[in-house]
């Protein structure tokens, strides 16, 4: 669920950067709302009698523009932390609770952190990781906006330090063990989608694009490694002969895939051949290939 909604959120926001980009002059009209997530491991209810009402985001691909994604304070029962809040307040002793909430959450943070051992093996390891992030601070941004003084902005932003460098750490030691190229390309998409999330809140994340330039140069060595072993297998299947083509058909079909020209070669009747093997078109093609993979891993990085 925490996923699905992230991704939402990131395409959501992609959609409307490029709506402004291509009208400029239009303003006002209908304003997104703020998203809210929650980690899959807390419970779901909906019993906070404090809780604002937030909203969720379009899904622009699969849902109804107007169905909304449901909020932290629907999917997470926060009346437990409200009520102890309301009787510490009473009885005068707000600050322990207080200092109480926030060492224990702390504790979380750290659990939360840890990676699997085995989270480099699969897409879904990197995503649960993921998950669990967003879901507890998203979690720290709505009780920092129901509550006052239960936590401040000191004590979250000293926790995404943390845990931007403990997730940054754990990110380059499991990506290192990826040598597929497209799971590397879909980690960073993963990657991309948690970083929009969380800068959503306000949270910092230029080291995240930052560590995805470092895993770039990996993608680019596995994709070296991926099309050493096409091109070698080209160039052991290849005859080294020049390809014959015995009619207009067959010969647009082979300048369709290199464009070669040559107004002499033109001229000659069918049968006649091109001044090269099946090797040259074949690698073209492949090159192509090659330089579309490197581009995608540069989409949405925010790069000039």
């Amino acid at each position: 669920m925490l996923y699905l909604v992230a991704r939402r959120k990131a395409q959501q926001q992609r959609n409307l950067d490029n709506i402004v980009s291509q009208h400029p002059r239009i303003s006002g009209g209908k304003k997104s709302k703020k998203e809210v997530f929650a980690s899959s491991d807390l419970e779901v209810k909906n019993t906070s009698p404090m809780s604002e009402q937030d909203s969720g985001i379009l899904d622009v691909e699969d849902e109804d523009e107007d169905e909304e994604v449901p909020g932290a304070q629907d999917l997470v029962d926060f009346s437990p932390v409200y009520r102890c809040l309301h009787i510490y307040s009473v009885l005068g002793a707000r600050e322990t609770f207080e200092n109480y909430y926030r060492k224990q959450r702390r504790k979380q943070a750290r659990l939360v952190l840890q990676p699997p051992s085995n989270m480099h093996e699969t897409l879904d390891g990197y995503r649960k990781y993921f998950n669990q992030i967003v879901g507890f601070f998203v979690v720290e941004d709505h009780i920092l906006h129901t509550t006052q003084g239960l936590v401040n902005r000191a004590y979250i932003d000293e926790l995404w330090e943390m845990a931007l460098s403990k997730t940054i750490a754990a990110l380059r030691t499991h990506s290192s063990y990826c040598s597929d190229p497209s799971l590397v390309l879909d980690l960073k998409n993963l990657i991309v989608l948690f970083a929009d999330t969380l800068q959503g809140y306000g949270f910092p994340v230029n080291q995240l694009f930052d560590m995805l330039l470092e895993i770039q140069d990996q993608y680019s060595e596995t994709l070296l490694k991926k099309w050493s072993g096409v091109f070698r297998n080209i160039l052991d299947s290849d005859n080294y002969s020049p390809i014959p083509v015995t009619n207009e058909e067959v010969y647009k079909k082979i300048v369709g895939q290199f464009p070669f020209q040559d107004a002499e070669l033109e001229k000659q009747p069918f049968p006649k051949k091109f001044p090269f093997s099946e090797f040259v078109p074949k690698v073209y093609s492949q090159i192509k290939e090659f330089i579309y993979a490197c581009l995608k891993f540069s989409e949405d990085l925010h790069l000039r």
